[in-house]
């Protein structure tokens, strides 16, 4: 496809009648796309026109800046009476003390100062009977020897 005088002097004579590029891709047929109208249009140097997509503007792009609302230095304090009755968690579960699970980078000695212990978990968390296995862990581990074999896979040198 190939921009002859006559293709270019009806190009320009359609974009001055208002048709839309797609409208004068199709009367010049031959292949010519609607991108290809625009780009010869805006190479030509022929004047834009506004997007109908912005609905009737001007073309011209204009940036509004959305403002943040404004909020106040001080939060309003609510008073007893502006709150909602609603019942504290505190007073719908019964007063059983925390269950205070150890972690292994926090952990706690065991009884007696014999050092740390396993933290292996035994039971379903949410039974009250839920321990650790607590007996003595491997030096560096979180677990006991038994545990250990459990939870590290070793790489079998004779595997490879």
């Amino acid at each position: 496809m190939a921009w002859t005088d006559d293709r270019v002097d009806r190009l320009r004579e359609l974009w001055g009648k208002g048709l839309s590029a797609s409208q004068i891709a199709a009367q010049l047929g031959d292949g010519i796309t609607r991108n290809a109208v625009i780009g010869k249009a805006h190479r030509l140097g022929l004047e834009g026109r506004p997007s109908p997509i912005r609905g009737g503007g001007s073309g011209i792009r204009v940036r509004r800046r959305i403002r943040k609302p404004v909020l106040p230095s001080h939060p309003q304090t609510v008073t007893e009476s502006e709150r909602p009755n609603r019942t504290r968690l505190a007073d719908q579960t019964p007063s059983e003390p925390p269950l205070e699970i150890p972690t292994a980078s926090g952990r706690k000695d065991g009884p007696a100062g014999k050092g740390p212990r396993c933290l292996w978990p035994i039971g379903d968390p949410g039974d009250a009977n839920f321990r650790f296995c607590n007996r003595p862990a491997k030096p560096g581990r979180p677990y006991c020897a038994e545990h250990c074999a459990v939870a590290y896979i070793t790489k079998d040198r004779n595997a490879a």
